[in-house]
């Protein structure tokens, strides 16, 4: 029996780039449902006919905006009435650009909401096995520094300081938590990215081992004792 043959997961931000990576590779390797909760129907009607006719029901798509507590919670009680329960949830919506003010409440503040959604009440009372885990997105730039992107650098700081602090209570409700720091990959967040080598990187490339080291992490899980808190970067 596969590790995600009985799992459900929710997904943020997936519907295009990472999320949505994240979301065929859990698929591929056989989970029972995928929530994929993202603000942009356009970019799920690309993509519902394919996922539809290969995946049937096991996806669910949910339109919600991540910043308003109403409609995130919301997307969590349509997971759970839709797959009866809920065992991974990954943050990973996020935004770049001018508007700091939204930036830190895609990137920050709703990581932060979802995290205590999943922690305190999701993940507790739905979860299929004995633990429940937690993957948040970070970036490199939760490591380093951005010299032009100093409101996107300070939301990826405060994720990875997040994961190390809840990290720290290894009691905490049987939840693992995960936080991933990739570097440059090529999704519609980068499109403005000037340097054409990096440009000319094919981000199936420069993405695959993000996609499936987040895949190996989640089945690993429960095979042996990892640490509450991981800091992956790649």
């Amino acid at each position: 029996m596969s590790f995600f043959e009985s799992k459900v997961a929710l997904v943020t931000g997936g519907a295009r780039g990472i999320g949505l990576a994240i979301v065929e590779k859990l698929l591929e390797n056989g989970i029972k449902g995928v929530a994929i909760v993202d603000i942009s129907d356009e970019s799920w009607n690309t993509i519902k006919q394919d996922f539809q006719s290969q995946y049937g029901n096991k996806v669910l798509f949910i339109k919600a905006d991540i910043t308003d507590k109403d409609e995130f919670e919301g997307a969590f009680e349509k997971t759970v009435h839709t797959f009866k329960n809920l065992d991974i949830v990954v943050n990973n919506a996020g935004i770049s650009g001018q508007n700091w003010e939204k930036i830190i409440a895609v990137n920050l503040e709703a990581v932060i909401m979802g995290t205590f959604l999943a922690m305190d009440k999701y993940l507790p009372t739905y979860r299929s096995g004995k633990e429940g885990i937690i993957v948040n997105i970070a970036s490199l730039a939760g490591l380093l520094g951005l010299a032009d992107k100093p409101v996107y650098t300070a939301t990826k700081h405060g994720v990875v300081g997040l994961g190390k602090s809840l990290g720290a209570d290894k009691s905490k409700n049987h939840v693992r938590i995960i936080t991933v720091c990739p570097g440059w990959i090529a999704t519609s967040m980068t499109e403005d990215v000037t340097d054409d080598d990096l440009k000319s990187v094919d981000p199936s490339h420069k993405g695959k081992a993000l996609y499936v080291l987040i895949v190996c992490l989640l089945d690993q899980g429960n095979k042996e004792r990892m640490s509450n808190s991981l800091i992956w970067q790649t």
